[in-house]
């Protein structure tokens, strides 16, 4: 019995806080990628519960947005992402409902009649609120063009 309780308490003391690490990244990775999906495909109740009341989202050209700001304009399309694509991403618990998630990305977008493509760099704040992982602040700076 003694060897089941030590056994026990190795959990608990080294293992348990590994495992709580490695569900809030696979949370927050299937919440972001949700959020990405919902925003690429326009859907905006969909990308609603994704998003913190208190949403702060800077974009790469030094706009920033409220939940409300970021939600009407992928509703109106004035910004329609194409593709999103992850390079390097790295999610890191900072306490049990808050996480980071950083990264690059490759993305395609229109506006209008013009598409364009480029890499960013990026910071996004996840928090847990009412039990669910919702983006919570947002900051990317757009990368210059790859040497050739």
């Amino acid at each position: 019995m003694r060897r089941l309780l030590d056994l026990a308490l190795v959990f608990f003391v080294v293992l348990a806080p590994a495992v709580r690490a490695a569900m809030v990244e696979e949370d927050v990775r299937a919440a972001d990628t949700a959020r990405v999906m919902a925003t690429i495909s326009g859907k905006t109740d969909r990308l609603a519960p994704l998003l913190s009341e208190a949403l702060t989202y800077a974009h790469a050209d030094g706009r920033v947005q409220s939940k409300a700001e970021f939600l009407n304009a992928v509703k109106l399309g004035r910004i329609k992402y194409e593709a999103y694509d992850y390079d390097d991403v790295k999610v890191t618990r900072v306490t049990e409902d808050v996480a980071t998630m950083t990264g690059k990305a490759h993305l395609r977008a229109s506006v209008g009649d013009v598409r364009v493509e480029f890499a960013l760099k990026f910071l996004s704040v996840w928090r847990r609120e009412d039990g669910a992982w919702r983006l919570f602040a947002y900051q990317s700076a757009r990368l210059p063009p790859a040497a050739k």
